[in-house]
């Protein structure tokens, strides 16, 4: 409490989801209550807290992705870091993804997802991050993920088709 009279202090968390089954099922290590618990603790102690949620999680909807941003809304976050689902090599999703058990997130209904997520956040949540990638020989999956600059030049554009500024 004493370090954030005089600084500006941020501590992030990955919420990543708010469904104890998606948690277990990616060994996030910790359980909803566990995030919800931390985060407000965190916010007692006068703390700016920052988000992050990953949208295409496996088995999870649009609905349950928007139940993470609603939870976040609750919890009184100060702001998100959003970045969709990939698929790296060498990992339990690679071996899923190559035996067709995950289908990435496609990028048209990411992007609807961030357009609702959008439109949810009150104006005192601010928004750090919405996209992530990875542009090397590790990526598997999804091919939009590799560029970056392309995925942002896509958000920024239907963003702005709905009236929206980031």
């Amino acid at each position: 409490k004493e370090l954030a009279k005089d600084h500006e202090v941020w501590v992030e968390y990955g919420i990543q989801s708010v469904y104890d089954e998606t948690l277990e099922a990616i060994n996030r290590g910790h359980s909803v209550a566990n995030i919800k618990e931390w985060i407000l603790r965190t916010k007692a102690y006068g703390l700016n807290v920052c988000g992050h949620l990953i949208f295409g999680l496996p088995g999870e909807t649009q609905e349950m992705m928007l139940d993470s941003v609603t939870a976040s809304i609750e919890w009184k976050v100060d702001s998100l870091k959003i970045h969709p689902m990939y698929v790296t090599n060498n990992t339990a999703l690679a071996a899923d993804y190559k035996k067709g058990k995950f289908v990435p997130i496609t990028e048209e209904a990411y992007i609807d997802t961030l357009i609702k997520t959008f439109k949810m956040l009150p104006e005192d949540i601010m928004i750090q991050r919405v996209t992530a990638g990875i542009d090397d020989a590790s990526l598997l999956a999804p091919e939009w993920c590799r560029n970056k600059h392309t995925q942002m030049k896509h958000i920024r554009n239907a963003l702005l088709k709905e009236g929206l500024v980031y």
